[in-house]
């Protein structure tokens, strides 16, 4: 029986590797230089990015135009195999640009972190002497998270506490500003630190440090769409009048709002763009991916990510966001 598990197949060169492929697949010399083939980087480059790699897989950088945002004109890259939906992003984009395009804003002072770590602190026989101990020491906990940080700034610890299978647990919240990072690293970093001097003055062992992916920054959207413009005719030629078009994205935002199925389509349609974004700027996709999903069920139940109404001749689009993101790190 043909088998996977091959001890050290990450010390393995290229060639090695694919010749594993070859034999435990039954490829033929053929379908073998076609995987060669589709290497566009040089061996030793992608040796270099680990972890077992057998090529490289490309997809197109695309640019979206048509979107000013806060009175400035930009063209946004985007990398995703979907040609719609780039082409979706830029006829929204016009539909905006012509009204202004589209507001958008960070939110202060949000109750969502930008970014958090957390620790878990287990078998706790007495959780709320122990979250006592931790509120009473916030101040020193957090002075010991910031050390050797120059540029994120640990500020707030909150707690809570669960039971599972009869044992209980805490968890401590760090709240972070990393500044110009996404924050993942420093997160674990700065709960490590604080995990340390728990363990010293409550005498209960960590399990666990490590980043919530439930963090962001906050950031809102909105953008105003004449009901005139939104005419347009059907690929069988029949015209859609502006206030049909109109009802009948509002009919599918109320949908949205009351059908977790229709919901979960839905906030997949704004993911399709983010993460294409995402990816062209060398962010985690997966992250943001991940906080979104769960932003969506911030007030119970999933719920669609944006909302669109009707307001005298005018469609609005309202969307609410968290982006995990960064230009450092």
């Amino acid at each position: 029986m043909k088998s996977s598990a091959i001890p050290n197949f990450f010390k393995l060169s290229i060639d090695e590797r694919v010749a594993v492929l070859k034999e435990f697949l039954g490829l033929s010399e053929e379908e073998t230089l076609i995987l060669k083939k589709l290497c566009t980087l040089g061996f030793n480059e992608l040796e270099a990015i680990g972890e077992n790699p057998i090529s490289n897989y490309e997809l197109p950088l695309r640019i979206a135009n048509y979107f000013k945002i806060n009175g400035t004109d930009y063209f946004i890259p985007m990398v995703v195999e979907e040609a719609s939906v780039v082409a979706g992003a830029c006829y929204g984009a016009k539909l905006c640009y012509k009204n202004g395009g589209i507001k958008s804003s960070i939110v202060e002072n949000s109750k969502y972190s930008k970014a958090i770590g957390q620790i878990q602190l287990i078998r706790v026989e007495n959780p709320q002497e122990a979250e006592r101990k931790i509120l009473e020491n916030k101040k020193y906990l957090i002075e010991k998270a910031n050390e050797g940080h120059r540029h994120s700034r640990a500020y707030d610890i909150k707690t809570r506490h669960y039971t599972a299978n009869g044992e209980r647990m805490l968890i401590v919240d760090i709240y972070i500003n990393p500044g110009d990072a996404m924050g993942a690293a420093v997160a674990s970093q700065m709960a490590e630190s604080v995990a340390k001097e728990i363990s010293k003055f409550t005498s209960i062992p960590y399990n666990a440090c490590i980043i919530s992916n439930y963090s962001g920054r906050h950031v809102k959207a909105e953008a105003r769409i004449y009901v005139k413009d939104l005419a347009r005719k059907s690929d069988s030629g029949k015209l859609w009048t502006g206030e049909q078009v109109r009802d009948g994205i509002v009919w599918l935002s109320r949908w949205a709002e009351n059908d977790v199925y229709r919901a979960a389509t839905h906030n997949k349609g704004i993911m399709n763009g983010v993460d294409a974004v995402a990816l062209a700027t060398g962010q985690d996709w997966r992250a943001i991916e991940s906080a979104n999903h769960v932003f969506a069920m911030r007030n119970g139940g999933y719920k669609p990510l944006s909302k669109w109404y009707s307001e005298g001749d005018y469609l609005i689009g309202e969307l609410e966001l968290l982006i995990p993101c960064g230009i450092v790190g």
